[in-house]
């Protein structure tokens, strides 16, 4: 199969919006246009990186739906005639509770407070959807951070404490010549409570050795402070994948790619102020495998010390491809993986070629995780920390998920091309709303 003509720039790791600026960007985008699904975005990069370190597929989170159902695809919502808005939700679904929750739209902001019935404006001066970083706490406390359109502009993070009804503006003050327009930088967000927060930055390796930047704030974004590099120039093998604290102390910032096959994660038990490399004993049934931490790890509760973390892996010799599940119960200072990962589900290589694995999935608790067989379309969940698994739906829809949240064990919303589905019983029944195919 012939590679895209993009395939070598775009390089050694999973394509991420914010990871490409300029000419790279704009080849990207248009071939993106031409063809939106996401399963075939995440072959092409898988087998970029097998035909270099590592292959991987895009993850953001996943989600269940009816067991033993094979529906044919739900007709398209329609928005009750009460509803503030013409466009429906975009891309980026952010759901605080079961009913409360914000949209990110290409050229708005919404938030819903009915489980997603109506959804209404609450869009910000100067939001660049091509340019920026959300982070939302609660229904009423979000943060986004916008990339500079040119040089005379600075990184600036957005702040709303009343639902989107005002807005405050900061800038991020910037000390290296990297982070500067025109440069390649992949960047998250990431805040403890209203007042404790962090960002860091990450150089495209395909601009050479990769560096990084981390800053925090203790007064809700109104000024940032430079606290370290993550590691030493050059490290690292690509840019930051996500970034997660369960207190202030204890961080971890994870990366796509390693030089090394094991999983790029960063830890920090000073607050940010140093960094090392997290050791993860792994499973002894999984060594022959190259892992992708590509995403960070989940925390829950009031003191936030139990958390799940899930890396996705591939064989070395692309005969399959599957995911790690490893849980805290101290925040992350130990991490154990869970039992029986021989028996988890995998996806099999077909004719050859390196298989895509599990995009998306999350979890909702410590034992309570969903996960999408992209190629297939199948649901997966488990309910017993990963110990059994079932399949439970499978849809064409759900080759095109590329988003999913849970906000408890039963509620959850998954969100794909042109459509938006909700359940309310842990995924074995879903109702979709109304979503625009013409919102990218």
């Amino acid at each position: 199969m012939r590679k895209p003509d993009w395939y070598e720039q775009a390089g050694r790791e999973p394509f991420k919006r914010n990871h490409f600026d300029g000419s790279l960007a704009d080849g990207v985008k248009r071939r993106m246009t031409t063809n939106k699904q996401a399963s075939s975005r995440i072959k092409w990069y898988a087998g970029g990186a097998a035909a270099a370190v590592l292959g991987t597929a895009v993850v953001l989170a996943s989600l269940l739906p009816e067991s033993g159902s094979s529906p044919s695809p739900l007709p398209p919502g329609q928005l009750s005639t009460s509803s503030p808005i013409a466009e429906t939700p975009s891309s980026l679904i952010r759901m605080t509770d079961s009913n409360n929750g914000w949209s990110f739209g290409a050229a708005s902001v919404r938030r819903t407070d009915d489980a997603g019935q109506t959804w209404t404006s609450r869009t910000p001066p100067g939001y660049d959807a091509s340019r920026f970083v959300p982070f939302v706490y609660n229904e009423q406390v979000l943060w986004f951070v916008v990339r500079p359109a040119g040089e005379d502009t600075n990184w600036t993070v957005y702040r709303t404490a009343d639902g989107g009804r005002s807005w405050s503006a900061a800038a991020l003050p910037t000390q290296d010549s990297w982070t500067v327009p025109g440069i390649n930088t992949a960047f998250h967000l990431s805040f403890l409570d209203e007042q404790t927060g962090f960002f860091v930055f990450g150089s495209d390796p395909a601009g050479g050795p990769v560096k990084t930047a981390f800053y925090q704030t203790t007064d809700g974004g109104q000024t940032w402070k430079y606290a370290s590099k993550i590691a030493p120039d050059g490290t690292l093998a690509s840019t930051p994948s996500g970034m997660s604290f369960s207190d202030r102390l204890y961080g971890f910032i994870t990366f796509f790619n390693s030089t090394d096959s094991l999983p790029e994660i960063y830890e920090t038990s000073t607050g940010g102020a140093s960094w090392k490399r997290l050791a993860l004993e792994l499973p002894p049934e999984l060594k022959d495998s190259v892992f992708v931490a590509d995403l960070s790890p989940l925390f829950w509760g009031k003191a936030r010390k139990e958390g799940v973390l899930s890396i996705a892996y591939r064989t070395k010799s692309n005969e399959k491809a599957g995911v790690a599940w490893f849980t805290t119960e101290n925040g992350g200072a130990v991490w154990h993986a869970v039992r029986n990962q021989a028996e988890a589900p995998t996806v099999l290589s077909k004719d050859g070629s390196a298989p895509q694995g599990f995009s998306p999935r999350t979890a909702s608790d410590r034992t309570h995780y969903w996960m999408i067989d992209a190629e297939a379309g199948a649901l997966y969940g488990t309910s017993n920390g990963g110990s059994d698994w079932q399949m439970l739906y499978t849809s064409p829809q759900f080759r095109n998920a590329y988003e999913l949240t849970f906000t408890d064990s039963r509620t959850g919303w998954v969100r794909g091309d042109g459509f938006l589905l909700r359940t309310e019983d842990g995924g074995r029944s879903w109702k979709e709303f109304a979503a625009d195919p013409a919102v990218p």
